[in-house]
């Protein structure tokens, strides 16, 4: 894709050097929004699928080596 293609489909054609930063900033913010709350869904999809049957994550007993004792 060439310098011109790629200025067009971010819409920078024709704007002076000061819109263009505006221009480029505002499209920074909105990449780091999407990428805030894609991050965030993922997370609560992790969270509510829960650990792994077998995994070695989650409370301290799952990292024991022994199984707990009866009292």
């Amino acid at each position: 894709m060439s310098q011109e293609e790629r200025d067009a489909r971010l819409g920078l054609t024709g704007l002076t050097g000061a819109e263009r930063q505006a221009r480029i900033r505002l499209l920074t913010e909105r990449i780091e929004r999407e990428t805030a709350a894609a991050k965030e869904a993922l997370r609560v999809r992790r969270a509510m699928r829960g650990p792994l049957p077998g995994s070695r994550t989650g409370t301290p007993e799952a990292h024991s080596p022994r199984p707990p004792e009866a009292d």
